[in-house]
């Protein structure tokens, strides 16, 4: 029987589907070299969390995690580093375009930490200041295959534990997302995107080692 809503070739001829532009995601995976000189400075931290209290950055973030720390002699390298990828992003997405302010090409990451998350913490639903941000996975101590056999979500629709996840809106009005399962398997990752864009980490349940990672903001120099 033939379909009474498909097109009929002269039509096909005559109709286009006209897709709108959206934002993504930038994704890239470092070397372990060119993290080393991070990884130097957030061990330092991990060694003695007490003698750095003055880098404690909770009350700037919406993480419920215990342990979040400024990172200050990295903080140039990761702006080295992730500054052509942002660069790459704009130049792709033509986002700069769209909320750009001022007549500065130039970015600055104006502030990077670490996130020692434990078993059970997560980071709420969230966005962050600035132009662009970033996410880099360090060290993601669980697969994703095992996490999922947690009891409290084995039989759930939405079973994501410790997963990362987005959060944005259709040209509808509806609230989407997209769901990142990260585990050990996306070290050495990060992912670049719209500092306004919202996001989500979701708890862990199968290790009781640190879950870190590393982010932070790009600004437009105007200085």
């Amino acid at each position: 029987m033939q379909n009474l809503f498909s097109l009929t070739p002269t039509q096909k001829n005559t109709t286009n589907f006209i897709t709108f532009k959206n934002y993504g995601v930038l994704s890239h995976r470092f070397t372990d070299e060119e993290l080393a000189p991070v990884w130097k400075e957030v061990k330092e931290i991990e060694k003695d969390f007490s003698k750095h209290d003055s880098l404690k950055n909770n009350t700037n973030l919406a993480g419920n995690i215990e342990k979040e720390y400024k990172l200050v002699e990295s903080n140039d390298h990761l702006e080295k580093l992730i500054s052509p990828l942002v660069e790459y992003y704009d130049m792709y997405s033509a986002y700069n375009s769209s909320v750009k302010n001022c007549t500065s090409d130039k970015y600055k990451l104006k502030g990077s930490w670490v996130n020692f998350q434990k078993k059970h913490e997560f980071n709420p639903n969230h966005n962050h200041g600035g132009f662009m941000s970033f996410v880099i996975w360090m060290k993601i101590p669980y697969s994703i295959e095992k996490e999922k056999q947690n009891l409290s979500g084995i039989n759930s629709n939405a079973n994501i534990p410790g997963h990362f996840q987005f959060v944005y809106t259709s040209i509808l009005g509806e609230t989407m997302s997209h769901v990142v399962p990260v585990d050990a398997n996306m070290e050495n990752t990060i992912m670049v995107f719209p500092a306004k864009l919202m996001h989500t980490v979701y708890p862990f349940y199968t290790s009781d080692d640190y879950r870190i990672s590393i982010s932070g903001n790009f600004y437009f120099d105007v200085s």
